[in-house]
C-alpha cells in the first residue's frame, strides 16, 4: 500500500525548508504582522515546527496548488516568483526584504499584475487588511502597480483589486516597529503567545 500521508507530510517540510531564518533578512509576511513574531522565530524556531503538521495549513497549500493549476490557463503568468531588494535601517544596517508571490501575470501590454491566493474559513470580514498590505508589499517588491487578492473560501470565491505599492520607507517603518501585535487578535493564534510578555488576553466578566 502506498504511504500518500507521508508524501503529502514530507512535500509540506520541503517547503518550509525553502523559508529559512536568517538575520539579515526579512520577509513580506514580517511586514504585515506582529514585529516579535520574527524575533521569536529567531530564537526559537522549534516552537513553529508543528504547522508543518497542521492539516489546515496543508489544506492551504493544497488549495495554493489547485489555483495555480488554473491559473496556468491564462498562459503569460508565473507562479512562486521571488524577488528581492536592499533597504538601509536608520541604525546603518544594510538588510534584505525577500518575498516569494503566488503569481505574476504579464499582460500582452506590459502589465505586471501580482496575484495572491488566500484561504479561510469563512468570507467574514474579507478582504483583510493585513491581506491588502501583503499585496502592497509585493508590488513594491516586483515593482509593479497592479495586484488582485483571490479568496477561496466555502462560501465565497471573489476578488479585490490592490494598487498603492508600499513605499521604501514604509517598509522600513514597519521592519523597526514596536507595536506588539500589530493587530489585536494575532495573540489567539500565536504559537509564541505561551511566553510573549505583550500578549493580549481577553478578562472574562
Amino acid at each position: 500500500m502506498i504511504d500518500l500521508v507521508s508524501l503529502i507530510y514530507a512535500w509540506r517540510k520541503e517547503e518550509e525548508e525553502k523559508h529559512r531564518r536568517t538575520e539579515d533578512t526579512w520577509w513580506v509576511t514580517d511586514l504585515v504582522r506582529c514585529p516579535l513574531k520574527r524575533e521569536f522565530e529567531l530564537r526559537y524556531p522549534e516552537l513553529v515546527k508543528h504547522q508543518v503538521f497542521t492539516p489546515f495549513f496543508i489544506l492551504g497549500d493544497l488549495a495554493h496548488e489547485g489555483v495555480h493549476s488554473v491559473l496556468s490557463r491564462l498562459g503569460r503568468v508565473e507562479f512562486e516568483v521571488e524577488a528581492e531588494k536592499t533597504v538601509a535601517l536608520p541604525d546603518g544596517r544594510e538588510v534584505r526584504v525577500r518575498g516569494r508571490a503566488d503569481a505574476i501575470y504579464y499582460g500582452e501590454g506590459g502589465e505586471k499584475i501580482v496575484i495572491e491566493v488566500k484561504t479561510s474559513r469563512s468570507d467574514a470580514g474579507i478582504p483583510h487588511e493585513h491581506h491588502i498590505d501583503q499585496v502592497r508589499a509585493y508590488l513594491w517588491l516586483h515593482e509593479a502597480n497592479e495586484g488582485v487578492l483571490l479568496y477561496v473560501t466555502p462560501d465565497r470565491v471573489t476578488q479585490f483589486p490592490v494598487s498603492d505599492p508600499m513605499t521604501t520607507d514604509e517598509v522600513v517603518e514597519r521592519m523597526t516597529s514596536k507595536d506588539y501585535p500589530r493587530y489585536s487578535w494575532e495573540c489567539q493564534y500565536c504559537p509564541y503567545s505561551v511566553l510573549c510578555p505583550h500578549k493580549l488576553t481577553k478578562l472574562s466578566r
